[in-house]
């Protein structure tokens, strides 16, 4: 294999037009890098506080000794956790009995009046006795 004979005179550079330049383009300062970093910071603060406020009631997070209100029928219950002082605070929640969806978990249960099954990818069910 040759190598190509080198000639004398280098080759001229390319000309670039008006307002192009060949600089690399300026690094972000240390400033923009902290305000890009909090603005982030503040947006999932934001977005975490904002699924807290819209599951809060939610029934998939229910625990023994939260109340709940049934906003639906009987045959279409639309059920919520709500403050057991509310008037319309309707069950207690006696027990919750995940990955089932068999009401019956809730059988042995001393003084359970209703059960409400949520049967989803995780189902559970809650064991509700009266709110007193």
């Amino acid at each position: 294999m040759s190598t190509p004979p080198v000639s004398g005179t280098p080759h001229p550079l390319p000309e670039f037009p008006p307002g192009v330049t060949t600089e690399p383009p300026a690094r972000p300062s240390a400033g923009k890098k902290v305000k890009k970093a909090l603005g982030i910071l503040l947006v999932a603060v934001v977005a975490f506080l904002a699924f807290g406020y819209f599951v809060q009631d939610d029934p998939s997070i229910a625990e023994a000794g939260n109340c709940v209100h049934n906003s639906g029928s009987s045959d279409k219950p639309k059920v919520a956790i709500v403050d057991c002082g509310a008037a319309d605070a309707d069950f207690k929640v006696l027990k919750v009995v995940r990955n089932t969806s068999d009401t019956k978990a809730c059988e042995s249960v001393e003084e359970v009046e209703a059960a409400y099954l949520e049967d989803s990818s995780d189902p559970f069910v809650l064991c509700l006795g009266k709110n007193h």
